[in-house]
């Protein structure tokens, strides 16, 4: 993209920040989007970063702008923001899920301009889309590098966006056709420039929730190393991690299709609250099970159940990380482990691979890694556990 559809971009960008796109303006921008979509990431950024940008970070882009008009008056260019316009007007509203920072998922506090009008609000939305850009590429130089990536024209057909979590950090990002993903710890999805045109589909590793916009006339697919998931318009959760020993999908809303991969032929239809559980060990292969969703599928590598709710709150299980909560009932501490090392980006290693087996139910929230050691520790007195941590390192050994 040449420099001038850069900034023509970054103006629609910024009419749309301040509510000052018109509807032809929008249809442009999403054009725009889809056939560049390595801006997506970036402009997901500026727009969390704009909603819930600090007064101090409204004034630095007041006083960019006010420099701004006096670059222009001392240039003698004509312009009148408008006797109209105000700046001391905010008001506070929700804005639902923003992330961008390790254990902070969730967001509420948004401020918007209330009273800006015509081209004062769109110049003062571009101060800040550029001092936040700024503000991006010096605090997160490498997360921006390696969160948007293209892949070589031999490794694929077409240039691929490429959207990726580390351990011990969360997001989400709206995909150009409308559709919402939020990604957990260690994950990532990929797709092509054409997504959204001409199909739906992207490739995941790892876990992502998934809120499906609706188009009747172009499946949503989500293929991950064990399964494809093929859905219209519906809100699911998909957990495929190489080193677990399952792959998950997890129905809330609407229906979804699921086959195996090497078998594609027998499709498996998930109806809500319903999760399809995939062993990832295929020499556990068997023919013995059959259900009504499907005529023949294997007793140990396929199982549907019921997801798995907290008892106390209800909560669903299997979902509780969009809410920024590792919930965890009856589980091996091998499992809760992995799950560790993802949501807090540690390395746990056991001295006694009997440990591994011991099992506990709870919940981490705000925690830090040592508090929440700290709690499984009293969970269960009668096998007592010490650990150490170094660094990112963390030894679980015989107390």
């Amino acid at each position: 993209m040449g420099q001038e559809h850069k900034e023509y971009t970054w103006n629609l960008i910024a009419k749309k920040l301040s509510g000052e796109a018109s509807p032809e303006e929008l249809k442009e921008l999403e054009r725009l989007l889809r056939n560049h979509p390595e801006l997506h990431y970036p402009m997901q950024t500026i727009t969390d970063l704009w909603n819930t940008a600090s007064p101090n970070d409204q004034k630095a882009a007041e006083q960019a702008f006010t420099l701004h008009l006096d670059r222009i008056q001392e240039l003698d260019i004509d312009f009148n923001p408008g006797a109209t316009a105000a700046t001391d007007g905010m008001e506070v509203s929700d804005n639902g899920l923003v992330t961008s920072s390790p254990h902070s998922f969730t967001g509420k506090t948004v401020l918007k301009v209330r009273t800006l009008t015509g081209r004062r609000a769109v110049w003062l939305v571009s101060a800040c889309c550029l001092a936040l850009v700024l503000a991006i590429v010096s605090l997160y130089p490498k997360a921006t590098k390696n969160t948007i990536a293209a892949t070589t024209p031999g490794n694929a057909r077409m240039a691929a966006s490429e959207i990726l979590t580390g351990n011990g950090s969360r997001t989400h990002v709206v995909l150009p056709d409308g559709s919402i993903v939020w990604l957990n710890a260690g994950s990532k999805i990929t797709y092509d420039k054409n997504f959204g045109a001409t199909h739906r589909e992207v490739n995941l590793t790892g876990e992502g929730f998934f809120d499906v916009a609706r188009n009747a006339g172009m499946p949503f697919v989500i293929h991950t190393a064990r399964i494809d998931v093929k859905v219209l318009g519906t809100r699911f959760n998909v957990k495929s991690y190489p080193t677990d020993r399952t792959t998950e999908t997890t129905l809330i809303h609407g229906s979804i299709e699921v086959s195996i991969k090497d078998r594609p032929s027998e499709k498996i239809i998930l109806k809500p609250n319903e999760k399809l559980v995939v062993s990832n060990d295929d020499s556990t292969l068997h023919r013995t099970n059959h259900t009504h969703h499907t005529p023949a599928i294997e007793e140990s590598l396929v199982s549907i159940r019921k997801p798995t709710y907290e008892a106390n709150t209800g909560a669903i299980i299997e979902t509780s990380w969009v809410d920024n909560k590792l919930i965890f009932q009856d589980e091996e501490f091998g499992d809760l482990a992995r799950q560790m090392e993802r949501w807090y980006g540690v390395s746990i290693r056991f001295e006694n691979p009997a440990q591994q087996k011991l099992r506990f139910t709870g919940s981490f929230q705000k925690e830090t890694i040592q508090q929440a050691l700290e709690a499984l520790q009293l969970t269960d007195p009668l096998n007592p556990f010490n650990y150490t941590i170094h660094e990112n390192q963390i030894t679980i050994y015989d107390k």
